[in-house]
């Protein structure tokens, strides 16, 4: 038996099926992800800004940092995770002031659109210029405020990269070449391979195959990030389509373990800090828990809870 922290879902929206989430829907959240273990979310937004309102309520059984809102430019991609911006010094200020004081832990922006399964374009519209992008992190960084940023194709990548942000979400078509910037500037990436896998079959056979292509050469790209010493995390964008709390999180691992990270990398990118386990937050797993999903979750308040579908070890 292992005796390690309890996971960190570092990439979730407060939706249901690509749908708001209903407050009245937060218990079985809850329950989802302290069922498997998962003590602690990052909220990367939503036009409603539900996390914001949330997550004090949900202390102490799940801790919450929230955006809040994501940030996108006009008549691009993102609009329904947060707030559309048309760009300008003055209004990407102002964008970044109101959303650090409606109470976010950080900022989420949104620099590209999402893989394109098939057409012209491996990445849809959507992203601000590297002016644009310097503004909203130097603006964040006045108020001490890290910036995750959603990227697809090397472009985008790099261009956040150069700009100052903290993180890089899913990161589709990165290059090594921007994988050694990440690595040089302490950039962490949360890949979220299951987010692209996990439509998949939503698609026709020949899309179906793109895509599996595609998320082939993001496992590629995973294990060269492990390898050069990208800072990784895990997340699973749950709450997007065919994306489930709770239960994504060990696909996500699977996929992280298919790419040839060790259990101690794997480990390193899933959990809280190495203080919740002295603290009294820890899970007992065997060594096949990732395969098995079978993990017993000790909290401080004394609850042992078992996940969903396995039973207590």
């Amino acid at each position: 038996m292992l005796r390690i922290p309890p996971f960190r879902d570092a990439h979730v929206h407060f939706r249901q099926e690509g749908k708001p989430l209903r407050e009245g829907d937060l218990r079985e959240l809850l329950l989802a992800c302290r069922g498997v273990g998962i003590l602690h979310l990052e909220d990367m937004g939503d036009k409603s800004g539900i996390g914001l309102r949330v997550k004090e309520s949900l202390l102490p059984d799940l801790r919450v940092r929230s955006s809040g809102y994501a940030l996108s430019r006009k008549g691009a991609y993102g609009a329904f995770l947060g707030r559309a911006t048309g760009g300008g010094t003055a209004e990407l200020r102002e964008a970044v002031r109101e959303i650090a004081e409606a109470g976010a832990d950080f900022i989420k922006v949104i620099n590209s659109g999402i893989v394109c399964a098939g057409g012209d374009r491996a990445v849809s519209e959507g992203g601000f210029s590297p002016g644009e992008l310097r503004v909203l992190c130097g603006e964040a960084g006045e108020r001490g405020l890290p910036v995750a940023c959603h990227a697809n194709s090397d472009e985008a990548v790099r261009s956040a990269v150069l700009a100052g942000v903290a993180s890089i979400e899913h990161g589709f078509f990165v290059s090594e070449e921007t994988l050694h910037l990440m690595r040089e500037r302490g950039v962490a990436w949360t890949p979220t391979v299951i987010a692209l896998l996990g439509i998949a079959s939503l698609f026709s056979p020949p899309e179906r195959r793109y895509i599996e292509s595609v998320v082939e050469g993001h496992l590629r790209s995973l294990s060269l990030a492990a390898s050069l010493g990208v800072p990784l995390r895990i997340g699973t964008d749950s709450g997007s389509r065919c994306i489930p709390f709770g239960g994504s999180f060990f696909d996500e691992m699977q996929l992280f373990r298919k790419a040839g990270l060790s259990r101690e990398q794997i480990l390193a990118a899933a959990c809280m800090g190495r203080e919740e386990a002295g603290e009294g937050n820890y899970l007992l797993v065997r060594e096949d828990f990732i395969g098995t999903r079978r993990v017993e979750a000790v909290f401080r308040e004394g609850r042992r809870v078992a996940p969903a579908g396995t039973s207590i070890l």
